[in-house]
């Protein structure tokens, strides 16, 4: 059995879930999703049961999260010990036989050879985790149940457009919080300007910006430059879900440096998607210490 801790916002907790899928699709093997961080984690709440997810059954009492594996909060306090350890040239604290720690941030090849019984810690962010069950990870990935009214009205509005574009204007922590925009950093009006002009020269066609933002001002100044037309999405913070969704639906995708936006543009299964992600997902500080090259699917553009 595999056994894998989630915690984090939406985006998290499907990197988590995807890789241990896939790990246990490869071995032969069953997934137990551990919640039990989420007790004493009060920013954000457990949402894959929103998707559709097998381990997340509810309705049938398909509940098989009841057991935790270890506390998720041992994990990431002992991952910021080791890396003070690893700076001083020090050895790092030792795991629990049947533990996986993600050792770093880029794709490790040696999760593939893990065996089971084993419970996962990490966050997962490469496609190169799940990249042997992708067409499973969307169907497992799209909303329970159907879009509500707001967010088919913007669905409709999309399917009037000739080219949809989603655009992902990320601000709340990353400003509100010291050490959240310490290590990641609000994208500026250059990146947006740079990522939506590539769009549109690609493209060759009128395009139709679905702006998604938790700060609706700031996103209206950022975009003040673009002189096209512009749908902005206010969507339901209680059901994150429904705006993936809804990114996913666009044909192309300016993304910001979030693993929300990240799976919105993923999700789009087009061949013919152009996706512009930002090269400087972390600070400058944070990206000398953390190798993003397996974070970006190799089609994907970086400004």
């Amino acid at each position: 059995m595999i056994t894998v801790s989630i915690l984090g916002g939406l985006g998290n907790q499907m990197f988590q879930y995807a890789a241990a899928k896939a790990l246990a699709n490869r071995i032969g093997t069953g997934v137990v999703l551990d919640r039990s961080a989420f007790e004493g984690y009060k920013l954000r709440s457990f949402m894959l049961d929103r998707l559709q997810i097998p381990e997340c059954d509810l309705v049938n009492g398909g509940d098989q999260m009841g057991t935790p594996a270890r506390r998720y909060t041992s994990f990431l306090w002992r991952g910021r010990v080791n890396r003070l350890l690893e700076r001083v040239g020090m050895k790092p604290i030792a795991f629990a036989d049947g533990t996986y720690v993600e050792p770093n941030f880029h794709f490790d090849p040696a999760f593939i050879e893990v065996k089971p019984p084993v419970s996962l810690f990490g966050y997962f962010q490469s496609e190169r985790y799940f990249e042997n069950i992708t067409g499973d990870v969307r169907r497992y990935f799209s909303p329970l149940e159907p879009l509500g009214l707001a967010s088919q009205a913007i669905a409709d509005a999309m399917d009037r457009v000739e080219i949809p574009v989603s655009v992902h204007i990320r601000r709340g922590d990353y400003v509100a919080s010291a050490e959240t925009a310490r290590v990641h950093g609000a994208l500026g009006v250059d990146y947006y300007r740079k990522a939506i002009g590539l769009i549109e020269r690609q493209a060759k066609a009128r395009i139709t910006l679905f702006v998604f933002s938790d700060d609706a001002e700031a996103a209206a100044d950022l975009l003040r430059f673009h002189s096209g037309e512009t749908v902005e999405v206010r969507g339901d913070p209680d059901r994150p879900w429904e705006d993936m969704a809804l990114m996913a639906r666009c044909h192309h995708h300016a993304i910001a440096n979030s693993s929300f936006s990240w799976w919105g543009a993923w999700l789009n299964p087009s061949s013919e998607k152009i996706v512009v992600a930002p090269r400087a997902w972390f600070s400058s500080e944070e990206l000398r210490r953390r190798n993003t090259c397996d974070l970006y699917p190799s089609r994907w553009v970086l400004v």
